[in-house]
């Protein structure tokens, strides 16, 4: 039993170290998609208000200057401001190191290598993030299918009189989560003083979406040099539908490539099981020496590889 596990343990480990990689490395190259957000970002419209809120939390104020500034930093920051606003970054943090120190200590049980303490110490560490980023991506998601009905609403309400304020109380109450709770937390800051702009600017922050940062902007500029915000909102909601039309086009474009990829890296794990089922005594030396474990790792490490290759070749970005 023993001999299984500690090759269950790296192959574990070193899933949860190409998704880490994958991540970060999507996270640090994607130069487009940020050079987009800056373009949409609503700090690009200079409006003169000392009460705008930063990304910032205010327990990074705490950490070491050289990595609170870091964009991995400011990427789980933000994540969790949008995912899960009450759990801090020092407290994420932290159950991240336990994760790392308790898939470390495991390792070190059975009597493992330093290689293998290591992998199966940052995969277990990546887990919280791996959850973090299931989560967001989830909510974005439910973001992009509700805005566009939202817009319409909005731009409902508008034409029967009503101030964008109150549009926004109304969304809260009729929509569903989670732009309700967002529209809502923007509708209290106002009512408490805040200017509406700054409490959108807020809103945008934690939504973190392309089609809600042309919605922000749309706004902020039609409340500087005035215009007929319905039929903007109306412009903005076709503009998000031909796009989520466009992007379930192109996937269902790209799914068989997705489809073929994922059986090529399932094919040789379900044919190696087959084999080790058939034959134990011959593939068990896979598990039994040191060279074919390294062979294990080797393998699961090219293959994850190639599926991450066969996953930036099918995304197509919209």
């Amino acid at each position: 039993m023993n001999q299984l596990l500690i090759p269950i343990l790296i192959a574990l480990a070193v899933a949860c170290l190409a998704w880490w990689g994958v991540w970060l490395f999507g996270s640090l190259t994607d130069s487009e998609q940020r050079k987009l957000h800056k373009r949409l970002s609503i700090d690009s419209i200079k409006i003169d208000t000392p009460g705008a809120l930063s990304i910032t939390l205010p327990d990074e104020v705490k950490m070491p200057e050289f990595l609170a500034h870091k964009p991995f930093i400011q990427t789980l920051a933000r994540r969790l401001l949008q995912v899960a606003p009450d759990v801090s970054l020092r407290k994420f943090l932290l159950i991240a190191a336990c994760c790392a120190m308790a898939g470390a200590v495991t390792a070190m049980a059975f009597n493992c290598g330093i290689v293998v303490i290591a992998c199966c110490g940052l995969g277990s560490g990546y887990l919280p993030v791996f959850l973090l980023n299931m989560r967001h991506a989830k909510r974005q998601k439910a973001v992009m299918m509700q805005l566009p009905e939202a817009l319409d609403f909005l731009a409902r309400v508008m034409r029967a009189g009503h101030s964008l304020s109150t549009g926004f109380q109304m969304m809260s109450e009729e929509l569903p989560a989670p732009l309700s709770i967002e529209f809502r937390k923007c509708y209290d800051q106002h009512s408490l003083g805040q200017a509406l702009e700054d409490g959108l600017r807020d809103m945008s922050q934690r939504i973190d979406s392309t089609d809600f940062h042309f919605f922000v902007t749309a706004v902020l500029i039609q409340r500087q040099t005035g215009g007929d915000l319905s039929e903007v909102l109306t412009n903005i909601s076709g503009l998000v539908r031909e796009r989520i039309r466009l992007q379930r086009h192109v996937r269902a474009k790209t799914a068989e490539g997705r489809f073929t990829g994922y059986v090529m890296v399932a094919f040789p794990a379900v044919m190696f099981c087959i084999c080790y089922a058939m034959n134990s005594e011959n593939y068990g030396k896979f598990f039994n020496t040191h060279l074919g474990i390294i062979l294990l790792c080797t393998a699961i490490g090219l293959q994850l590889m190639g599926l991450f290759l066969i996953k930036k070749l099918t995304t197509v970005k919209v």
